[in-house]
């Protein structure tokens, strides 16, 4: 068979592939049965006590790759819940009072950011922190600071793993704020998450995708706020893993993420200006996300998903949010104007608060303390030294074996004109 029947077959074989998934998806969607199935089973969760750990790796990564999100139960021990979620709704309450403080202090006064770290916000009661980008305003400290003992759990061993697994060896962490959702009102007031006029109905959602993949950028047009998103098609790459640490149990009437399974992989977006979907309504085959407290929800930040806009269950749903990201994906280049933490990327540490964090979390964090340089993690490192030593091997080979050499990729083909679905 020539090479031309040979292209030719493939792509036949590759289109048949396709329309037999089209096939599948068109389906499965219809009948919604995956989905029930899904949360029926959670199928896409995984005990963080199991063993070997490489399995629970990769049924995480294949649960992330098929549907876009995984669990892993009982991260944090069940003894140490309690104190950790008291410790999550003390942290945000301070941290919504720094913000307030913030806000006041620039609208009533105004200030340079050398004023304001010279001492005139701690004179006005506000916490801020210089960052290490020249010229961007200084931020409210990272959120990090008010929780040590979440801190002594964000770099789980089985977490990170994950982490490194899907994403790449040098992590940092973009993001990590509180996520409380309230509960039902004494005085009639709906829980959930959002503006409480929204809230209260289990058929309301606020459907979108996470950064880099957020397509309003938390700024919009304002070019002073905007932090930058990539741009509609999403290439099919992990760029960034949303972590959801619940301290209470959840499920569809405590505060479950609403998710849409394999939404990652399709190519439309709920705030896509061309993709005629309502960022409000339902979606056929989406649901809510069940965990025990102590757990963590990973997702893909393409994965189309929103909060929980009602929550009967009679208490808050308290948790945490942070976003993972590889080292090579820009996490504080935009946004310059920023003076209030319009975004939370990227909050900022002090030395000393940076030296306070349990040594395995500071990697994941030292790209915010404006006091320490940001070097590339021991494994990518270690990877660079083996394509060193990979290209050091070839050139002695030039030198000891000239003729022999010539033959040495004799073996390589790369297939030319082949798409892959």
């Amino acid at each position: 068979m020539s090479i031309s029947e040979l292209h030719a077959k493939a792509d036949r074989l590759e289109k048949e592939l396709r329309e037999t998934r089209d096939q599948i998806a068109r389906e499965t969607h219809d009948s919604e049965v995956v989905t029930a199935e899904l949360a029926r089973t959670r199928a896409y969760a995984f005990s963080a006590q199991a063993d070997p750990v490489e399995e629970l790796v990769t049924g995480c990564a294949d649960s992330l790759s098929r549907y876009g999100f995984c669990v892993i139960d009982n991260v944090i021990p069940r003894d140490q819940v309690d104190a950790i979620r008291d410790e999550m709704v003390e942290a945000q309450a301070a941290i919504r009072k720094n913000v307030e403080g913030i806000k006041r202090l620039f609208d009533e006064e105004g200030a340079n950011a050398e004023e304001l770290l010279a001492g005139k916000a701690a004179a006005n009661g506000v916490e801020l922190r210089r960052v290490r980008r020249v010229g961007h305003p200084p931020k409210p400290p990272n959120d990090i600071v008010r929780m040590p003992q979440y801190a002594e759990h964000l770099a789980n061993p089985v977490v990170t793993a994950v982490a490194r697994h899907v994403l790449d060896d040098h992590l940092r962490i973009a993001q990590l704020h509180p996520r409380i959702i309230e509960a039902d009102a004494p005085d009639g007031t709906p829980g959930g998450f959002g503006s409480t006029k929204y809230r209260g109905r289990a058929d309301s959602r606020e459907w979108h995708t996470d950064w880099p993949h957020d397509l309003s950028a938390y700024g919009r047009e304002n070019p002073n706020d905007n932090v930058g998103c990539v741009r509609q098609p999403f290439p099919d790459v992990t760029m960034c893993l949303v972590m959801i640490w619940y301290m209470t149990d959840v499920d569809e009437n405590s505060g479950g993420t609403w998710v849409v399974p394999g939404s990652h992989k399709d190519p439309r977006n709920p705030r896509g200006p061309a993709d005629d979907i309502s960022v409000t309504a339902p979606i056929p085959g989406d649901m809510q996300v069940s965990a025990p407290a102590g757990s963590v929800y990973i997702q893909d930040s393409r994965c189309w998903h929103a909060s929980a806009m009602h929550n009967p269950s009679g208490r808050a749903r308290v948790a945490v949010v942070n976003r993972w990201c590889p080292w090579w994906v820009s996490v504080d280049d935009y946004a310059p104007g920023d003076k209030y933490s319009a975004n939370t990327v990227c909050q900022p540490l002090s030395h000393a608060e940076y030296r306070g964090l349990p040594a395995n979390v500071q990697p994941l964090l030292r790209h915010v303390c404006p006091d320490e340089r940001d070097t590339l993690q021991a494994s990518v490192l270690e990877r660079a030294e083996a394509a060193g030593q990979r290209t050091a091997a070839g050139f002695r080979q030039l030198e000891e074996d000239v003729e022999g050499r010539v033959q040495a990729n004799a073996h390589i083909r790369v297939p030319v004109g082949v798409v892959s679905s």
